[in-house]
């Protein structure tokens, strides 16, 4: 039977002990202020650099379970691909072994200096006041340690409890004792800690201490696994993805349990030296072959995860690398990418609709965020043509900025109206009553002339032709005729019955009808645009090319009249910010 007095003097220090790794983790990043998540997020496709990253982020935060968290929010937040953070999840891993080795070497005697240390640095520490908190928390998680320490000191060689240890030593509940400790405290870092501590106490051997490692590794995993339950799909796979890398080192080090042991002792070192390589070297071990087979890795982990959900990274598809020295192939990169941010807006009204039809959380999700990409681009596209308009330009160049920036401007305030839908979709299914199914019947066909104009609009964009022209003016005819049809019929409706589902699928239409009037805007733009571009083109050789004239998005005249003197910019220079004749996305009306 365990003395009580070992219950009273280690259960409080173990208290203290994960109090103090929760708080040192939390302080560390809110010192980084959201650098850990820019630098992983910067993490290129080569794997080993991701573990590099994973393994230093880990070590410093000293918690594998914060940097899973971060992980697994930046791939739901499309920052990270799922094959990025397989680096990230290796290299975790391995990053995780820092405090173990810390306590093995006897670091935890700093505990008492780092404690009044931090405390006067935060009181007094003028511009390193934000140190005080980190400093403080870290000497904690050393002090509690060595207050285990010293309250196992007199129990070393009693025979009850190195019987009541002796009882859980087999290998398999050694693996289960580690896994529920772990999981029950969020922390393999506790585990592992303990277990060091035990060895300098003489309590733990080292074939005792390396299952309940083992199954540290098995329980730290737990935290991501329940974080990502309500993550899209890639979240999902990347915690997966951590408990099998974990699962995986277990089934690895067990076959060869009885040889790995013996290569510790060669090693040397104290009982808690060999106990804390034990997890170092098991983890590296598991690294290695994890990252030697890392795309075999990833596919297991997607069919241990099925599903079809297309990734959506907050990425630009031309301007990564920012915009050439050559002004001409700028423009050039600019014009793709708001063809990419054309098909963007559509998949976010596709989305909504896909909401309307299967009332599936997923596929909100997916609305919110095709709704982050649209406003990711915009922000993207915007930078570039600053930084293009900072340059010495043509008066047609100049011009031609100026045609960028509003179709920018406007396929922003489209996606806005995409993004008001399925929020508009998203309460509507909240009050339930079969509510979104009459308004996915009433809704589908008027939408779908709207999805065809959106792809005609599509097809050249930001250019457009005279048989495109012609379909989406006819096409944008028998919208209108239809939208005043339905607005006929359900007020009709409404006066006669006091239908509330009518009142929802008006607001709904009004939305349609508000997202065609952003679409009637954008063709306008790109008839001017394309009109202009051919002129370009036809006076090549020419130098005395007429002047261009301003884009304007309003009536539907064949010839849009000019801007106002006072509208028009000789040499466009945009400054950061949106100037009054280039507002910006947030000035638009929104719909509802």
């Amino acid at each position: 039977m365990v003395p009580w007095e070992i219950l009273f003097a280690v259960i409080p220090a173990l208290i203290l002990f994960f109090y103090g790794i929760e708080n040192f983790s939390r302080e560390i990043l809110a010192v980084a202020k959201g650098s850990f998540a820019a630098i992983l997020s910067r993490v290129t496709e080569r794997p080993i650099l991701g573990a590099i990253l994973g393994a230093v982020v880990t070590a410093l935060v000293q918690s594998s379970a914060a940097t899973m968290i971060i992980t697994i929010s930046l791939v739901n937040a499309g920052t990270l691909s799922f094959l990025q953070s397989l680096g990230i999840i290796i290299g975790a891993s391995v990053g995780t072994t820092m405090t173990a080795q810390l306590v093995a070497f006897k670091m935890t005697a700093f505990g008492q200096v780092l404690i009044p240390v931090g405390f006067l640095v935060g009181i007094f520490g003028r511009r390193y006041k934000f140190l005080g908190k980190p400093l403080f928390y870290f000497g904690l998680v050393f002090f509690s340690l060595n207050l285990i320490s010293t309250a196992l000191t007199p129990f070393q060689n009693n025979p009850e409890i190195i019987e009541f240890i002796t009882q859980f030593s087999a290998v398999p509940v050694a693996i289960l004792i580690g896994f529920l400790i772990t999981a029950m405290v969020q922390s393999s870092a506790i585990t592992t800690g303990l277990a060091v501590v035990l060895a300098q106490q003489g309590l733990l051997t080292l074939p005792q201490a390396i299952p309940l490692i083992l199954g540290a590794h098995i329980g730290s995993t737990t935290t991501a696994l329940i974080a990502s339950s309500r993550m899209n799909l890639h979240s999902r796979r990347a915690a997966v993805a951590h408990f099998t890398l974990n699962l995986g080192g277990v089934f690895l080090i067990l076959p060869i349990l009885g040889p790995f042991t013996e290569f510790l002792m060669a090693i040397g070192g104290t009982e808690a030296q060999m106990v804390a390589n034990a997890h170092l070297f098991s983890n590296l071990l598991t690294a290695t072959v994890f990252l030697i087979l890392i795309n075999q890795f990833g596919r297991f982990v997607t069919w241990l995860v099925p599903g079809d959900e297309p990734e959506v990274l907050m990425r630009t598809h031309y301007l990564e690398d920012g915009i050439p020295d050559d002004t001409r192939h700028g423009f050039e990169l600019i014009q793709k990418e708001l063809g990419h941010a054309h098909e963007v807006t559509l998949d976010l009204f596709r989305a909504a609709m896909a909401y309307l039809a299967t009332s599936k959380e997923a596929d909100y999700q997916m609305v919110n965020r095709l709704t982050s990409l649209n406003n990711h681009l915009d922000e993207k596209i915007s930078l570039a043509l600053r930084e293009i308009s900072r340059r010495q330009l043509t008066e047609r160049e100049a011009t031609e900025v100026v045609f960028l920036v509003r179709m920018s401007n406007e396929i922003g305030r489209l996606g806005y109206l995409g993004s008001d839908l399925g929020e508009f979709f998203q309460k509507t299914s909240q009050n339930g009553n079969g509510a979104l199914t009459t308004l996915a019947e009433k809704t589908e066909s008027v939408y779908q002339i709207l999805d065809e104009n959106i792809v005609g609009l599509g097809r050249l964009f930001p250019e457009i032709d005279d048989d495109i022209i012609a379909e989406l003016r006819g096409r944008d005819v028998e919208l209108q005729h239809a939208i005043n049809r339905h607005y006929r019929e359900q007020l009709g409706s409404l006066r006669t019955e006091g239908d509330a589902g009518d009142s929802r699928y008006l607001e709904a239409l009004s939305i349609i009808e508000a997202a065609n009037a952003k679409v009637r805007d954008l063709r306008k733009l790109a008839e001017q645009y394309s009109r202009e571009k051919k002129i370009e083109r036809e006076s090549v050789e020419v130098d005395d090319t007429p002047s261009l004239s301003h884009p304007v998005a309003g009536d539907d005249l064949e010839r849009v009249p000019d801007l106002p003197v006072e509208h028009r910019i000789p040499g466009v220079n945009i400054q950061e910010g949106r100037s009054s004749e280039f507002p910006g996305r947030g000035d638009h009306d929104q719909v509802r």
